[in-house]
């Protein structure tokens, strides 16, 4: 009847377009209230500690989950201020995507402000992505402030090794099931067809870099231990003698005398650290510097897995020529 009552009214083009405004209006809201009785389950949501986590669980969850980052693209994860945001966005998540390895520590703090039990480690609501990574740089003896920003589990950057997606992926993806078990079998389609990418993208880089192999690198942070190994890269040394404290004197001396002696061409710089020490050591060795993000999203069109490790290798294999 209502229907016939809007036909009635639209006589004119005006009201015409009315009346089918608000049947469609009618329509979609119908369609929720079905949605409602038939037991629609509401899409997960999903945290991310990191860039890369992010972006991984996004090509894995697609539409399926919401899916939000803590730390924003481009910036420091060590330099991380909790929010009343962040706190909130714990508090209300499904799953929480954590890189395991004490890059992202400072979740701890927000997960306990949150008073969100789900999100302690060791629930099933919770990823530690580097689970069945083979870890390096693990550090053995006494640990320290003294000894700066160091990570006493194992190098966090695993994931700047394409090989090492497939197993972090396959940890959110179980992650994701375990929270929407009834999405399972679409979350492994896009898995699949998100690595099937990787892999292609894979064979360009490893070509990009091939004629490089063994090349010795300089980098001011430790951020790229899984990368040499990807791509067949040496790594010679780094400036930071203690990870978030400036490198002293004697270090860059004794850096600097060793990259002469090895012919180092290029020294990696992360973007969010100052470029004073490493400009000066480029000078001193007429080394080429590459200013270079860590992570994805922090230049424009890189927010996503390929087109970051694009831009790196990219970027690495025009300065190496």
């Amino acid at each position: 009847m209502l229907e016939l009552g809007l036909r009635r009214l639209a006589r004119g083009p005006a009201a015409r377009r009315l009346a089918l405004a608000l049947l469609g209006a009618l329509a979609l809201a119908a369609t929720g209230a079905l949605s409602v009785l038939h037991g629609a389950e509401p899409k997960p949501r999903v945290v991310a500690t990191l860039p890369d986590l992010f972006v991984l669980t996004r090509a894995v969850a697609g539409e399926l989950a919401t899916v939000d980052l803590i730390a924003r693209f481009g910036q420091n994860p060590h330099d991380m201020e909790v929010r009343p945001s962040q706190i909130l966005m714990v508090r209300r998540a499904d799953l929480l995507i954590r890189n395991g390895l004490e890059e992202d520590a400072w979740i701890d703090v927000m997960v306990h402000r949150a008073s969100n039990p789900r999100m302690l480690r060791g629930s099933p609501n919770v990823v530690e992505a580097f689970q069945g990574i083979a870890v390096l740089k693990v550090l053995a003896g006494r640990v320290d402030r003294s000894m700066g920003d160091v990570h006493p589990l194992g190098s966090p950057h695993y994931t700047l090794d394409p090989d090492n997606v497939v197993i972090v992926t396959a940890n959110i993806a179980a992650g994701l099931t375990r929270v929407a078990p009834e999405q399972a079998r679409a979350f492994e389609a896009n898995r699949q067809a998100f690595l099937e990418k990787v892999a292609d993208a894979d064979r360009r880089w490893k070509s990009a870099l091939a004629p490089f192999r063994g090349a010795g690198i300089v980098s001011y942070h430790d951020s790229w231990p899984y990368f040499y190994r990807a791509f067949g890269l040496v790594e010679v040394g780094v400036i930071e003698d203690r990870p978030g404290i400036p490198p002293s004197p004697q270090h860059l001396t004794n850096l600097i005398r060793t990259m002469r002696e090895q012919k180092v061409r290029v020294i990696l710089h992360e973007s969010w650290y100052s470029t004073d020490v490493t400009s000066r050591l480029a000078k001193e060795t007429s080394a080429k510097m590459v200013v270079v993000s860590q992570s994805p999203g922090a230049l424009k069109g890189t927010d996503d897995y390929v087109a970051h490790l694009d831009h790196l290798v990219g970027a690495l294999a025009a300065a190496l020529k």
